[in-house]
């Protein structure tokens, strides 16, 4: 686990994407590349398709990017409303999670998911939601850890996806 006084979270689209990019590459290295994943696809031009430069956050452990997550207060990149069914809910959606290789284990992704539960409550919305594969137990584990909720899991392309909330 890391302290406090050795990571901070910061906007930083570039540390951000150079994250994603090793997390993307590791992906590929151990055989579960995912077309999210992509590492030819972790670059400027292609994910801000998907995301606002402002909403591309690097958590830094003693001034190195060991982990990131994009932050949004929409449903830009997946939809939700199998489990909303019609009724809107205020959320700050959590996409492109990942931990650089050489950061695993941690405790990383709980320094994210806090801060962007500080900023959901900043924004006034009381629900962090995310989604994951929910054909991958070890994510899914990191979630429950979290204390998210497990709300439903949905058939999409070629994989289930894992829809999760937590209030805060």
């Amino acid at each position: 686990m890391v302290s406090k006084t050795t990571c901070k979270v910061v906007q930083d689209t570039d540390r951000a994407l150079e994250v994603m990019r090793r997390a993307a590459k590791w992906l590929v290295e151990i055989g579960k590349p995912g077309k999210h994943w992509n590492p030819a696809h972790m670059d400027r031009r292609h994910m801000l398709q998907h995301a606002e430069a402002s909403e591309f956050y690097v958590v830094l452990v003693n001034g190195k990017p060991a982990a990131a997550a994009i932050l949004q207060d929409n449903e830009r990149n997946q939809s939700w409303a199998s489990v909303d069914r019609g009724n809107h809910v205020s959320a700050l959606y959590v996409h492109w999670l990942c931990v650089a290789p050489e950061f695993r284990g941690k405790g990383l992704p709980k320094v994210l998911i806090d801060f962007a539960a500080k900023q959901a409550k900043a924004m006034g919305i009381h629900t962090v939601r995310l989604d994951t594969n929910a054909d991958e137990p070890k994510l899914m584990k990191v979630y429950d850890d979290l204390k998210f909720t497990l709300v439903h899991i949905e058939p999409e392309d070629e994989q289930r996806t894992a829809f999760y909330q937590k209030s805060v």
